[in-house]
């Protein structure tokens, strides 16, 4: 099994493209306690970063299904997909939670990164996600989070939320100077 924490620059990026950064990937996929053999939806996926991530823990016993609407992102995941040598994942053209439906398999987890749809989005997820599975939502917005907890509440799910502020040390002339940036939440719940 590998741990994730792959560095941000060795994903190939495209600067309007979302990338869930390194340290949030760390604690997110912590939250979704992964194993070698899991399955995994990694819905809204970006840069692909939580992709591959995923896809390397659960190595080629297990599977990584990642979900993107826009065409540019779609291309982007599937290079880094590529780059990181994974065979073990599929990328599904489309909107979340109507492109859920081509998934025929119930899985471990579910990450949901940057969605608009969240509340339809996880009451479809609950469908997909076997007893005792976990989804993980990452969030900059306080309402998001409200909505998240309060949707998986209503849903029966265990649930908790964390707030996760990163300072990156940028080296200077004179030193190493901490740059902050913009504090995340990561709320996660898991299925009864």
């Amino acid at each position: 099994m590998r741990l994730p924490g792959i560095p941000d620059e060795e994903f190939i990026r495209v600067e309007k493209i979302p990338m869930t950064k390194e340290e949030i990937r760390v604690l997110a996929l912590s939250k979704a306690r992964l194993f070698v053999g899991a399955k995994f939806i990694d819905i809204g996926s970006g840069t692909g970063s939580v992709t591959v991530e995923a896809g390397l823990i659960v190595g080629e016993k297990g599977r990584v299904w990642a979900v993107e609407k826009d065409k540019e992102a779609i291309e982007l995941t599937r290079k880094n997909i590529e780059k990181f040598k994974l065979n073990n994942v599929t990328i599904i053209e489309g909107e979340a939670p109507e492109a859920l439906d081509s998934i025929n398999s119930e899985v471990d987890a579910i990450f949901v990164g940057g969605t608009e749809r969240l509340e339809e989005i996880l009451l479809s997820s609950d469908k997909k996600l076997k007893n005792s599975g976990r989804i993980v939502i990452d969030a900059i917005l306080l309402e998001t989070v409200n909505n998240a907890l309060s949707t998986l509440n209503q849903m029966g799910y265990k649930t908790e939320v964390i707030e996760v502020i990163i300072a990156k040390g940028m080296k200077t002339s004179k030193g190493y100077a901490m740059i902050s940036r913009n504090p995340i939440f990561i709320v996660y719940g898991e299925k009864p």
